[in-house]
């Protein structure tokens, strides 16, 4: 499969670059055209954009040369290619002086790409996975691995969730539950990005939390010190006062 192909290299992963990415993942939709469904197939069905959309989906900024080699593009090619992801708003492109640095556009963008490689074909023998990934990570811009899965779970089993024939919403026990944290329970204006999407985890093979409502419980998380990140790309680390945290609110158990 393209996901386990594609060279994993040490990205600079702080805190800050956390809270920046979850700040752009909720920004509201500015309107602009969205590709068909024809044009979004051709634009990640080329080999080269697949493994650069991947390799971006753990919410890091790279430059195009970096981006090309990633993929095994040349890069006057690479830079083609990230202009084709541009222009049809896969892509956002952030300058910092001369230099420029590619992101995913968007959260919905990410949650599009990480359903789509779910859903694609695992391959045949189990793939050996970094525990520190499985115990808890990020998923772009919300929780995933254990933690992840643990935080739905215990959600849903405390009532906070009402399933319905739209899918999954707050229920009033959850409304008050996040109002209680601060959370916003509505996502921003003219966002296409649903409140709550189940999210498949790729390591869990379980649903953890996704959509406005994964971002901003992932951020207070981050506000609150709760959790920090590891000493490894894209790993978290729960904090004394965040496994408290967990424990009394919603009675998971962490194992530190």
């Amino acid at each position: 499969m393209l996901q386990d192909r594609v060279e994993r290299r040490p990205a600079c992963f702080d805190e800050d670059r956390v809270m920046n990415v979850i700040q752009h993942s909720q920004e509201p939709d500015r309107g602009g055209s969205k590709p068909s469904l024809v044009e979004l197939g051709a634009l990640i069905g080329d080999p080269v954009r697949a493994a650069m959309l991947l390799a971006l989906g753990d919410g890091s900024r790279r430059p195009a040369g970096e981006l090309s080699g990633m993929a095994g593009a040349s890069p006057q090619a690479g830079s083609a290619h990230l202009a084709r992801l541009v222009a049809g708003g896969l892509l956002a492109v952030e300058e910092q002086g001369r230099h420029r640095f590619f992101r995913i556009a968007s959260g919905e963008v990410a949650e599009i790409i990480e359903g789509l490689s779910n859903w694609s074909e695992r391959p045949v023998r189990p793939v050996r996975h970094d525990p520190a990934l499985c115990r808890a990570r990020l998923c772009y811009d919300h929780l995933a691995g254990r933690l992840g899965v643990a935080v739905l779970e215990s959600m849903s089993a405390r009532g906070l969730f009402a399933f319905g024939p739209d899918g999954p919403a707050l229920s009033d026990a959850g409304l008050a539950w996040c109002r209680r944290f601060g959370l916003e329970p509505t996502p921003p204006p003219r966002s296409r990005r649903p409140l709550l999407r189940l999210c498949l985890d790729w390591t869990e093979r379980r649903y953890h939390l996704g959509g406005h409502l994964g971002a901003t419980m992932a951020s207070m998380l981050f506000a609150s010190g709760y959790v920090v990140v590891g000493p490894r790309r894209r790993t978290l680390l729960v904090t004394a006062k965040g496994a408290a945290f967990l424990g009394s609110e919603l009675t998971i158990g962490v194992d530190r």
